[in-house]
Parts: C-alpha cells; sequence; structure tokens
C-alpha cells in the first residue's frame, strides 16, 4: 500500500512548497512579496545563503523528506570560507538544483555526487 502512495506523492509541488514557506526569497527589497521557486533554481545563484545557512537548509530538507544525504559531500556544492592562512582546496563547485533535490526525495536518498 505504501508504493501506492510514494507513486502518489507530488515530490516537486511537496519540496517547493515547503522550500517557499521555509526559506522565501523577496522579489524585491523594499516591496512585499515573493519570488517563485522553481525547480531550476541553485542553491548557490538563487537562495545566496552563507555556506552555514546552506548546510542547514539542506539538513532541514533532507531530513523532513527522510532523504538519506550520508553520501552526500558538501564541499561539491558549497564554496566554504577559509582562514587567509589556508589552502583554499582545488574543488570545482557543482550546481545543486532544486530538481536534485526532488528526485533524490522521490529516491529516499542522495543520488548525486
Amino acid at each position: 500500500m505504501d508504493v501506492f502512495l510514494m507513486a502518489d506523492r507530488d515530490f516537486e509541488k511537496e519540496v517547493i512548497d515547503y522550500l517557499m514557506e521555509r526559506y522565501p526569497i523577496r522579489a524585491h527589497w523594499f516591496k512585499p512579496g515573493y519570488k517563485q521557486i522553481t525547480k531550476d533554481w541553485t542553491l548557490n545563484d538563487d537562495f545566496r545563503l552563507v555556506p552555514e545557512d546552506a548546510e542547514d537548509m539542506l539538513l532541514d530538507v533532507f531530513t523532513h523528506f527522510n532523504i538519506d544525504y550520508s553520501g552526500m559531500d558538501t564541499r561539491n556544492y558549497i564554496e566554504y570560507e577559509y582562514p587567509f592562512w589556508q589552502k583554499k582546496p582545488e574543488i570545482e563547485i557543482k550546481p545543486l538544483t532544486v530538481a536534485m533535490i526532488i528526485e533524490s526525495a522521490k529516491a529516499g536518498r542522495w543520488l548525486y555526487d
């Protein structure tokens, strides 16, 4: 019975609605209203969160949708800040999209890396 319930769920709507509720982005700085989050939005370009907040957001979303993220390396998706005396690792930051979160929610685990 659970299999049918999972297939009937609209994960795209659920994830986007959750992000709109918990992490809304203002359309204009001084005016009311929010931008509509789409599955093409990226963590770095559209949400523009500092690394710590981006990590907290991902943890919140993964926990809410029961996504196993044990195989995820956030350094692939979030550009961390390092002290000036520490050499920054040569890692190319990959875009993390809302669509990736949606697909992982469907599977119940992080599908990328």
